[in-house]
C-alpha cells in the first residue's frame, strides 16, 4: 500500500470498490451508472503565427474536441495578428454554434456545440 493513502485497497472497473480506511471497519461502494461510449478530445496547441489559425481549427474539425490555444507567443510578437486570429476563430465558431473562450492573456479555449461555456 502507497504511504499517505488512506485506503487499503482501490479497484476501479463496473464497481468501483474504495476499500477499508485505516482504522475503520465499513467499506464504501459505488456503482458506475453512466456507460460512456463517445469520449470528447481534448486538443493543446500553441499559435505562434497567425498561419497556426488553420491548424486550430483542423484540430477542432476533425472531432468534437476541446481545444485549448496557448496565444500568448503571437500576442508577444504581433497583437495586430492575434487580432485577426481570434476574429477568423470567432467567425468560425459563430457558424458551427461553438463557443470561445478565453481563459486568460495566454489562453484561449474552444468547445464545441455540446459543451457550454460557464462564465
Amino acid at each position: 500500500m502507497p504511504s499517505g493513502l488512506p485506503f487499503s485497497d482501490t479497484m476501479i472497473g463496473g464497481l468501483l470498490k474504495v476499500g477499508k480506511a485505516r482504522g475503520a471497519e465499513d467499506v464504501v461502494e459505488a456503482q458506475m451508472t453512466k456507460d460512456i461510449t463517445k469520449k470528447i478530445k481534448l486538443g493543446l496547441l500553441v499559435m505562434e503565427r497567425y498561419a497556426d489559425v488553420e491548424k486550430v481549427l483542423s484540430r477542432f474539425r476533425k472531432a468534437d474536441a476541446i481545444v485549448l490555444v496557448k496565444v500568448a507567443p503571437l500576442r508577444d510578437k504581433d497583437m495586430s495578428e492575434l487580432k485577426k486570429a481570434i476574429d477568423r476563430i470567432k467567425t468560425h465558431c459563430n457558424v458551427t454554434g461553438s463557443e470561445l473562450a478565453a481563459l486568460d492573456d495566454n489562453w484561449i479555449v474552444l468547445v464545441p456545440p455540446m459543451v457550454e461555456v460557464v462564465k
